[in-house]
């Protein structure tokens, strides 16, 4: 009996698994180019003894999974497919055996596994679901932290939607998320990537939260910044402050941080140090153009809290009509988002 070893070159890039080479070759194959995933999908259920048809489904799924699905079509995949509770979507991640190998764009590293999140059914495809984000991340041991950080987004994102009653600022086009070994601990959002820095390095669980939270509000808040510190943009620190409180303020919210994350009973603390300053700064100095237009750490304090006065005093649904008054594809300043809240408010007084 001999064995042949297959040696492929695709994109300089050495492949010499036996396995790995077959997916390549029918990813490559033209004949398997123009098929949609449904058409593959189909092809094996009507074949399930046809190696080939298997080979060519399995390759599409490594390519990566499309924008829109059929949930339908989830059980005919080579994929684990998790609801999560709470209606907030589903978890899909590609069999073990398949490689998902992804480069993220900003430092080139490399994650060989990945979480994909959808989001149940809507608009203007009732039948399909949409994805949300995708989760890398570098072995299968981090899959629980890749399947809570997409719970806690969804969460974060329903959340978003239902106080302000508006669609998060990047809207509905999906992100990637990268769980990196390496950097300072931390997290980044670049573009369309959210990274989450040294998972290896201690955090509460209220941490995580937060900075989870932090970099999602990055995408899902208007742009607000000109900022010398704590850094340049102010959306990250004001989401986070609101999203927090208001997980909090939502009837069954700390259950549901809780079924999709786990603990929250750093949320006391949370306030404690991160709500309570900002109010009470607000509270000392009053409206004052001058400190609107700080550009330092207190600065900033003082924008978060004006907008947590503004959320105690009208509401959550006030600020989804604020976001809609700032200067959308280009950077607002904390007098403009001074200045929507003023008009939020005295067009809701006409009504």
């Amino acid at each position: 009996m001999c064995v042949i070893l297959v040696n492929l070159c695709h994109n300089g890039v050495m492949v010499r698994s036996l396995a790995a080479a077959l997916l390549l070759l029918c990813l490559l194959t033209p004949v398997h180019a123009a098929q949609t995933l449904e058409e593959l999908a189909a092809a094996h259920k009507a074949q399930p003894q046809s190696r080939t048809a298997a080979l060519a489904l399995e390759a599409s799924v490594s390519s990566g999974l499309p924008p829109v699905i059929d949930p339908n079509l989830l059980p005919d995949l080579p994929v684990k497919t998790t609801s999560l509770p709470y209606g907030l979507g589903s978890l899909v991640v590609p069999s073990a055996y398949l490689p998902t190998e992804a480069a993220e764009p900003q430092h080139g590293w490399k994650f060989a596994k990945v979480t994909y999140l959808y989001l149940p059914a809507f608009g203007s495809n009732p039948q399909k679901s949409a994805l949300f984000c995708a989760v890398h991340y570098a072995s299968g041991s981090d899959a629980p932290l890749a399947g809570r950080m997409a719970g806690l987004l969804a969460l974060a994102h329903q959340t978003l939607l239902q106080k302000t009653g508006r669609e998060a600022e990047n809207g509905t086009a999906p992100f990637d998320v990268w769980l990196c070994a390496g950097g300072q601990a931390g997290g980044e959002q670049w573009r369309s990537n959210l990274y989450l820095y040294n998972l290896e390095t201690p955090r509460s669980s209220i941490e995580w939260i937060r900075e989870v939270v932090h970099e999602y509000s990055h995408l899902a808040l208007p742009a607000i910044g000109g900022y010398d510190a704590p850094e340049y943009w102010a959306n990250g620190y004001l989401g986070e402050r609101l999203l927090v409180r208001w997980f909090q303020r939502t009837p069954d919210g700390p259950a549901e941080v809780a079924a999709v994350w786990g603990d929250f009973s750093g949320a006391s603390n949370f306030d404690r140090l991160l709500i309570a300053p900002p109010l009470a700064l607000y509270k000392k100095i009053g409206p004052n153009p001058a400190w609107l237009a700080r550009r330092d750490e207190p600065g900033m304090r003082y924008l978060i809290g004006q907008a947590l006065t503004f959320d105690d005093k009208y509401g959550a649904v006030r600020f989804g009509d604020a976001f809609r008054r700032l200067p959308h594809f280009q950077e607002a300043t904390a007098k403009d988002f001074a200045a929507a809240l003023s008009e939020s408010l005295s067009a809701s007084a006409k009504l």
